[in-house]
């Protein structure tokens, strides 16, 4: 038996009675209120709608994404100002390539020749040589290879320049900031160009020397007095011979500990990596000329 009551169709069923929902989320489907959120706003919107108000700004969220042209733009009633142009949106920059301080860029000197000194406080500078066959000038790419190589070494040092010829290597050493820079030199014309190079310069004798000498007695006598320099660059024909420079080299000849040693010579010519108390660290190759650095141990 069932205690269920029956079902009348007959009777009246209210259609009005309301159903109390707590949220708007709570509605089925179909019977949210249609009402927008905006309606809620619209007695605190109508204090700013006509001249009666003193502030007409709107307060929507339409002005919130602005173009950035627009941004610095008064706005309502023009107290609100830029204080200047130093935060601006940056546009799209170029690349410039190498940059320059601008000291550096306005005293920028180009270097087209090998014989001008292609760095330091003697930049630009040209020096004389001589146009015989038997003087070979090293090269402006050579000594811009050396000198990037050994730029720690070379400032505050001293620097020997064997077999110097026109001393190109020996005044960009001083240009470059070394301390002194000592020139070896047999022929008696060269060292005449040496001495005329530096004074061109405006090199003073406390910073550069000359000696009119031949390599081998040169070693000779600073191994007796035992005068050391910190970079010894020796550059000699390719035809001579280099055994007899190289005995004193392996001695530590002229050279400090830690010291460096560069040899430039013909690409073909091989140096052995230890000789005594040097050994080679590197070697660079531009064309036919090579460069061989070796340290002394």
């Amino acid at each position: 038996m069932e205690n269920r009551r029956p079902t009348n169709n007959n009777s009246p069923r209210p259609s009005n009675r309301p159903n109390n929902y707590r949220r708007d989320a709570d509605r089925p489907a179909g019977t949210q209120r249609p009402d927008s959120r905006d309606n809620r706003f619209q007695a605190g919107r109508d204090r700013f709608q006509g001249g009666g108000s003193g502030d007409d700004r709107p307060r929507g969220g339409t002005d919130r994404f602005q173009d950035r042209n627009d941004r610095n733009q008064p706005r309502g009633d023009g107290r609100f100002q830029p204080r200047d142009n130093k935060f601006q949106p940056r546009g799209r920059f170029e690349s410039r390539g190498k940059t320059f301080k601008p000291w550096e860029r306005e005293n920028q000197i180009r270097i087209v020749s090998d014989m001008q000194v292609t760095d330091g406080k003697h930049r630009g500078k040209y020096l004389e040589s001589t146009a015989s066959d038997k003087v070979r000038p090293t090269a402006r790419r050579i000594r811009e290879v050396m000198f990037r190589i050994l730029y720690r070494r070379i400032r505050a040092g001293r620097f020997l320049d064997l077999c110097a010829g026109s001393g190109t290597v020996g005044i960009e050493a001083i240009s470059r900031g070394a301390l002194i820079g000592t020139f070896v030199e047999r022929s008696a014309r060269m060292c005449g160009l040496i001495k005329k190079n530096m004074e061109a310069c405006g090199i003073k004798e406390g910073h550069g020397e000359i000696h009119e000498i031949e390599v081998v007695p040169f070693l000779k006598r600073m191994e007796k007095r035992r005068r050391l320099w910190d970079v010894v660059y020796f550059d000699p024909p390719y035809d001579s011979s280099y055994d007899d420079v190289l005995a004193y080299f392996s001695r530590g000849a002229a050279i400090k500990p830690h010291g460096v040693l560069i040899i430039e010579h013909h690409t073909e010519m091989f140096f052995p990596e230890d000789f005594g108390v040097m050994h080679r660290w590197r070697v660079v190759v531009q064309g036919d000329t090579s460069l061989s650095f070796y340290e002394r141990k």
